[in-house]
């Protein structure tokens, strides 16, 4: 370890111009294949690839194709939607969408129509002969009217597309809800484009003043995900800008006269116009009665432009007006540039290796800004204290890569090979992940080693050389108000150091019980900006329709024998006592469930009474053996009773019969359900159990859906990550031990240093569910960031206090200057990180407003036990030796003694 520092930073003082080439080829290299290093279009197959749900889906898009329905909410002045007007909208709804782009993709059956509305019973009675109605009470009659005529399956398919506050009586109803069905496609794209074609359809379709249509479906989330883009865009860089205010002022070198001062304060006034006005158009969205509407419509371009003009003006101002100014410029942005080459370089590897992005490698860049933060402030915080020391530039750069590089070489080691455990996960999103985690940490290590003391030791020889070099305002820590703070802080190891263990640890074991009841959710609509009409509507549904959603169940194997048909009926048949399956009780025959299923579209087929009704299928399945019951014999041979089934109706059947080479090959049952998301993973555990008998008869059977599947991705991500969490922390532990071990004969400091941040991830998650925040895919990541910041918070405070303790003349003294020098650097990287990414909060999207919320305070936590309970644990460790007799520490066998 102390060799590689030294090498580092003989380097650096050696050969700095090398440093720099060297940084730049590998910059125009990564930097090429990082833009190529995109999010893949399938983020499912990230996280389950291998399950059968998912595999079950793919399958039904391309044998069956893949049938998507767009949902209609019309809504009226009048509060009722069983009108004159609400009938006209619904006309020129049919009218518009079938002229449209669209109209070659509507899924029309001989059953039912593509666009089916609410008021389908008006429709149907006037395709039957009716008058066009010229009053609100003529078109409630036709609905009353038409609605006794029709089948009660079909019935009660109908009276679900108009709200739950419907009276049937007297044919009223607040909202109804017209269904699009349409071929979709199973290329994510294509299928956004197809949603976004019907939805400009509706939008466009002209109606009465008092009747509004408001388009929703899933693809159509995904369709609208340029907003959604923008939105994250526009949040980063509002991210990026804050930090560099704080950074700058983290950075400041101490003013020399009231011209420096007053500069000073004029440069961060303009950033924080800077930072106002990125912030403002998401400020405006969100209170848009207190904001003006023009902020929140105003472009992000512009607006990114407009910030970023005022903070190089402040940068100007600095550089331009003082020369003490000037090095505060250069410490920021050197620190801004170094991040963003640590994020190029770990998206070109990433792009080499993996050649697409996971969703949770996505959320990398925040990690690695505020490890590349707390890196750079370390680095240049103690570089610049020794030369206020009065070292030489060159004697300053090596002290500081010696001391601090200890500390930063264990901090990577340590974090890096925790997050490599997760190369042994099953989900491949989580082994990607913990790959460039680690990668882009070792980067930053690197970079922040060698690139920023080689950048400062050229600019700083030439001053020296000239003797222009100003030390005066480079004071160290302590001089400063947030070290002072950090330091008084002290006070608690010292004097109450077991009280504040015992608290601790009753809040550890408080956020493990809460963790317990931290609820899974996941929802997509989740993603919809809060001020999106489309999430209104979305919302107006979800309250006030019990619409069925359509859950497949596919069965695959030799389908075309007796066996094969029983156990297929025997599970169809039983599919109506599962609560959130619908189904319908028919007179005389028992309920059925709802929907289009292999064995409805083949009774259909057989029945008289049917309008797909064909004789030839009946004499074919009574010459197999179909008896009353609605069997076949074992062993019956039903290919010519498919075949004639197909010839029949062939577009009825291959939507839910596929064939083969081989013969007839898999079956496909399409159930109405009102599971929702939150009820997903019971409604795919009832379906599966109940078509068990599937199975023992030698076929293969999984329930799938967009819903199952989410609950099955956001389940395996939560095992994953508790796994994950584990083997992290476990690698860290050990890693610990042996290096305190070897190093100094002390391993219980490697439990002492890593216990803290387990109390971390315990907090987050505790407060995660005291506030009822749910564990979904974009919080799931919190407990990795919290780890990978925790770490190196840790180890800071541990190697400092072991450096003071050498130079101190006891435990006391040896805290209090650990706290004013490291937690000094360990506050400002923490506020800084905090206030950044606590922008995220001002999200239109639910989740990242959570992610930015539990992110910043888990940031603080990460920082509360850095500078409070290590340093107390530190404290009763040291003490508890000094009651022995054991010497805390051998100066001649630590590696952590400053050199001169």
């Amino acid at each position: 370890m102390k060799s590689l520092v030294r090498g580092l930073a003989a380097s650096v003082q050696k050969a700095p111009w090398a440093v720099l080439g060297v940084t730049l080829v590998l910059t125009l290299i990564l930097g090429y294949f990082a833009g190529q290093f995109l999010p893949a279009e399938d983020q499912n197959e990230s996280f389950a690839p291998d399950a059968p749900e998912l595999q079950a889906s793919a399958y039904i898009s391309q044998t069956f194709g893949a049938v998507a329905t767009m949902q209609v909410l019309t809504s009226s002045t009048t509060s009722d939607v069983i009108t004159l007007d609400a009938l006209v909208a619904q006309s020129s709804l049919d009218e518009s969408v079938r002229a449209s782009e669209g109209g070659q993709y509507l899924a029309d059956s001989s059953e039912v129509p593509a666009v089916l509305s609410y008021l389908a019973p008006v429709f149907f009675a006037l395709e039957g002969g009716a008058t066009f109605p010229t009053s609100d009470a003529e078109v409630k009659a036709l609905y009353l009217g038409g609605l006794d005529e029709l089948p009660p399956e079909f019935r009660s398919f109908l009276t679900a597309l108009v709200s739950e506050d419907a009276d049937l009586d007297t044919a009223t109803a607040q909202y109804g809800l017209t269904a699009i069905s349409y071929v979709s496609s199973d290329d994510f794209d294509e299928a956004a484009s197809r949603a976004v074609i019907f939805a400009d359809a509706v939008l466009a379709t002209p109606t009465p003043d008092s009747v509004t249509l408001d388009p929703f479906s899933q693809d159509l989330i995904f369709g609208s995900s340029d907003d959604f883009e923008q939105e994250i865009l526009r949040l980063f860089a509002s991210a990026g800008l804050i930090i560099l205010l704080v950074l700058a002022t983290v950075f400041l070198v101490k003013p020399s006269s009231a011209k420096d001062r007053g500069l000073f304060i004029a440069g961060v006034v303009l950033m924080m116009i800077g930072a106002a006005i990125s912030i403002a158009p998401g400020l405006a969205l969100l209170f848009p009665d207190v904001l003006p509407q023009s902020w929140a419509d105003a472009g992000l371009g512009p607006v990114l432009l407009t910030a970023t003009l005022f903070y190089v003006a402040a940068f100007l101002l600095w550089t331009v007006g003082s020369r003490r100014l000037r090095r505060t410029v250069a410490d920021t942005l050197l620190t801004f540039l170094t991040i963003g080459l640590v994020i190029q370089w770990m998206n070109g590897y990433g792009y080499l290796r993996f050649e697409e992005q996971s969703q949770m490698v996505q959320i990398l860049p925040i990690l690695l800004i505020g490890l590349g933060v707390d890196y750079s402030i370390h680095m240049i915080t103690r570089y610049r204290q020794e030369l206020h020391d009065g070292k030489t530039v060159d004697a300053a750069i090596s002290t500081a890569i010696r001391t601090v590089g200890v500390a930063l070489v264990l901090a990577t080691l340590t974090t890096a090979v925790g997050f490599l455990t997760n190369v042994t996960n099953d989900l491949p999103a989580l082994r990607e992940f913990g790959e460039l985690a680690a990668v882009g940490i070792l980067f930053s290590f690197i970079l922040m080693l060698t690139f920023v003391p080689a950048v400062r030791e050229l600019l700083d020889r030439r001053a020296e050389r000239h003797d222009r070099l100003d030390t005066g305002g480079l004071s160290a820590g302590e001089g400063r108000a947030l070290p002072q703070l950090i330091g008084k802080a002290a006070i608690l190891p010292q004097r109450f150091a077991a009280i504040t263990i015992v608290v601790a640890l009753l809040l550890t074991g408080l956020g493990a019980y809460g963790m317990t009841g931290l609820s899974t959710k996941f929802s997509f609509l989740d993603f919809v900006p809060t001020t999106s009409p489309l999430r209104d509507t979305a919302v107006t549904v979800n309250d006030n329709f019990n619409f069925p959603e359509s859950t497949a169940v596919l069965v695959r194997g030799d389908v075309a024998t007796g066996a094969a048909w029983n156990s297929m009926l025997e599970s169809y048949l039983a599919t109506p006592a599962i609560p959130d399956v619908r189904s319908i009780e028919v007179p005389g025959a028992g309920p059925f469930p709802t929907g289009t299923s292999f064995d409805s579209v083949m009774f259909s087929i057989i029945d008289p009474d049917s309008p797909l009704f064909d004789e030839a299928t009946l004499e074919a399945s009574l010459n197999a053996g179909f008896a009353e019951d609605r069997t076949y014999p074992p062993e019956a041979d039903l290919i010519p009773v498919y075949d004639a089934a197909y010839a029949a109706q062939p577009t009825a059947m291959a939507a839910v019969l596929a064939a083969e080479d081989s013969g007839y090959v898999s079956t496909l049952f399409r159930f109405d359900t009102v599971a929702g998301e939150e009820n997903a993973g019971a409604l795919a555990d009832d379906l599966n159990d109940v078509f068990l008998p599937t199975q023992q008869a030698g076929l293969e059977s999984v329930a799938t859906s967009s819903f199952i599947i989410s609950d099955l991705i956001v389940t395996s991500l939560r095992d994953s990550q508790l796994s994950s969490l584990l083997l992290t922390l476990g690698a860290a532990f050990l890693l610990l031990v042996i290096n305190f071990w070897f190093e100094l004969r002390r391993p219980m400091l490697g439990f002492i240093t890593t216990l803290p941040v387990a109390m971390v991830v315990l907090w987050t998650f505790g407060i995660m569910a005291m506030l009822n925040i749910p564990f979904g895919p974009v919080t799931a990541m919190i407990s990795a960031i919290g780890i990978g910041i925790g770490i190196p918070y840790m180890i800071h405070v541990t190697h400092r206090y072991l450096e003071e303790r050498l130079e101190q003349p006891d435990e006391d003294t040896a805290i209090r200057e650990t706290l004013t020098h490291t937690g000094g650097a360990l506050g400002g990287s923490a506020i800084t990180t905090i206030l950044g990414f606590g922008i995220l909060m001002t999200s239109t999207t639910i989740p990242f407003r959570q992610f930015g919320f539990v992110l910043s305070y888990t940031i603080l936590l990460a920082l509360l036990a850095a500078v409070l309970v290590l340093p107390s644990m530190l404290i009763v460790w040291d003490r508890w030796h000094r009651k022995r007799g054991d010497a805390v520490l051998d100066p001649g066998e630590s590696n952590v003694v400053i050199e001169a």
